[in-house]
């Protein structure tokens, strides 16, 4: 039987006879995957300074992540890279567009960011990229006291967490 599901972090769409292990927009792990009518639309949240201030650092975090798997996808010849790194790039921009959300502001324009010709060394870039992600979105769930805000940083460091095993993988 076919049912409806939501993922809780990004909110987009997912039908099938059973919730996926994984949002297969954002990465959010199975936790976040509710019914559509359990699926709660939090929209806009009443930020703190400081939560603000996290948001703003972190969508333009991911707004360069994006830009910059965009651009190793496009200059890599290996089939497995390439779809890694479209992949890394479409979930960073779901990921910019739940801060988006959280904020009340339109997504901005995605920037210029350069990669290198070399797969390596784009892998190499990858992993220090995730790595950052990590450690300023667990300070970011420490420290905010918003629900929302905590429960978005969490998931966010879980899924940059297993894009940091993967890039690792390829290292």
């Amino acid at each position: 039987m076919m049912r409806a599901f939501r993922c809780q972090i990004c909110g987009d769409s997912y039908l099938g006879e059973a919730a996926p292990d994984r949002c297969p927009f954002c990465g959010a792990h199975n936790d976040y995957i509710k019914r559509a009518s359990e699926w709660i639309d939090y929209g806009q949240v009443d930020l703190s300074e400081q939560s603000r201030k996290d948001c703003e650092r972190a969508l333009e975090l991911e707004m360069n992540n994006k830009a910059f798997y965009a651009c190793a996808a496009a200059k890599t010849n290996d089939q497995i890279l390439e779809a890694f790194f479209k992949r890394l790039s479409k979930q960073e921009g779901e990921h910019a567009e739940v801060l988006c959300e959280m904020m009340g502001i339109d997504e901005p324009d995605d920037p210029v960011v350069d990669c290198q010709d070399d797969d390596a060394e784009n892998m190499s870039e990858a992993h220090g990229r995730e790595g950052r992600a990590i450690r300023l979105y667990q300070q970011i769930a420490d420290r905010a006291p918003e629900c929302r805000v905590r429960e978005v940083f969490r998931a966010l460091t879980d899924i940059e967490s297993e894009h940091l095993v993967i890039s690792s993988i390829y290292r």
